[in-house]
């Protein structure tokens, strides 16, 4: 008799149709995105970033979590993907991330010294999005990946995953 193990390994299917679906995310991710590639405003700081900050700390942890419960399942595997492995773990450094930056925001605004800790909360936000921006390219790679034994094109994604 031979014992099957499981492992989570990634329901490209599903994990492109949540990333589809979720637009109010993407569309908070791109102002996040861009706001930190423009030269730094601390008014955009002060006035804006703490409403993001929360909303994405929502949208992150909603989004996550179904990834977690159906893009990535188990499946018949004597051992995980390292890949898999580190972009499941890549989630939750992004949400407490994103949670202590919102935090952080949040208490620098009621002590008022915002203004003064805006251009270090700015580059923090600039390290949270090239965080997000490095994960999706991974699970991108991963999903790709999974079609490779029916896609042969696929070879060369499989490749950029190697290079992680």
């Amino acid at each position: 008799m031979t014992l099957v193990g499981f492992a989570r390994v990634v329901n490209s299917a599903f994990m492109n149709e949540l990333k589809e679906c979720n637009s109010p995310l993407w569309e908070d991710v791109n102002t996040l995105g861009s706001y930190t590639q423009d030269p730094f405003c601390a008014d955009w700081v002060e006035e804006e970033a703490g409403a993001l900050l929360r909303r994405l700390r929502d949208e992150l942890s909603s989004q996550f979590r179904l990834e977690e419960t159906f893009g990535y399942v188990a499946g018949p595997s004597h051992h995980q993907d390292p890949n898999v492995t580190k972009a499941m773990d890549q989630h939750l450094g992004m949400v407490l991330m994103c949670v202590a930056l919102s935090e952080q925001l949040d208490d620098h605004e009621y002590c008022g010294t915002l203004s003064s800790e805006a251009l270090g909360i700015w580059h923090q936000m600039k390290k949270l999005y090239e965080h997000i921006m490095e994960h999706e390219a991974l699970e991108r790679c991963l999903c790709a990946a999974a079609w490779a034994p029916i896609l042969p094109e696929t070879k060369q994604t499989i490749q950029a995953i190697e290079s992680f």
